[in-house]
């Protein structure tokens, strides 16, 4: 891809955000909902949850809005008020629930991370002192790859799955903090 390519799809994305952003800066989505796929057909009825399109939509839409901006689900359709006041706390629970499941994510990171390094360099200590004695040639490189694989793993779990996690966890706070509100259902014109 050269160079003005780039420049241009940079824009379109650009041109994207600032399209959907309401006067007070939020990211709108829209979501036409209907009483028939609001509800996860797999949930109970003290536990309901919104159905996993729902929030496939969501996070499809707002993949590429940056997570500074704040969002502002629009939903609309004829829903009861009983839908109405549980839907915001519905959505709470789910991203609640996900922002813990990426935090013991960070936490394991973390430990994968400080093991492996604790792990790599004692293994390429006792590689150090095998090699300047000069013992069993085959077993001291055997060291030398475990210990070096072990550090390779370590940086790995450091700068780029880490990265990725914080990436995450900031994109579902996004998600955590935004604002619900319920319209009308759109209109056939609307809709295209």
């Amino acid at each position: 891809m050269n160079r003005q390519t780039r420049k241009q799809r940079k824009q379109e994305l650009l041109d994207y955000i600032q399209r959907i952003r309401d006067e007070n800066g939020n990211a709108v989505i829209d979501i036409n909902l209907s009483r028939e796929t609001l509800y996860d057909p797999l949930s109970l009825k003290g536990d309901k949850d919104l159905s996993g399109d729902i929030y496939d939509y969501i996070a499809a839409q707002t993949n590429v809005i940056p997570a500074h901006i704040p969002l502002r689900i629009r939903m609309h359709g004829d829903l009861a008020e009983e839908d109405r006041a549980a839907l915001p706390a519905i959505m709470h629970r789910h991203y609640t629930m996900k922002a813990y499941d990426i935090s013991w994510d960070l936490m394991a990171n973390l430990r994968k991370m400080i093991f492996l390094a604790l792990f790599g360099l004692a293994v390429l200590a006792v590689y150090l002192v095998l090699a300047l004695t000069g013992k069993n040639a085959l077993f001291t490189e055997i060291l030398s790859v475990v210990g070096s694989f072990s550090l390779w793993e370590a940086v790995d779990a450091l700068l780029l799955e880490r990265p990725e996690l914080r990436r995450d966890f900031r994109n579902n706070e996004q998600n955590l903090n935004q604002t619900i509100e319920f319209v009308p259902p759109m209109s056939e014109d609307e809709g295209e």
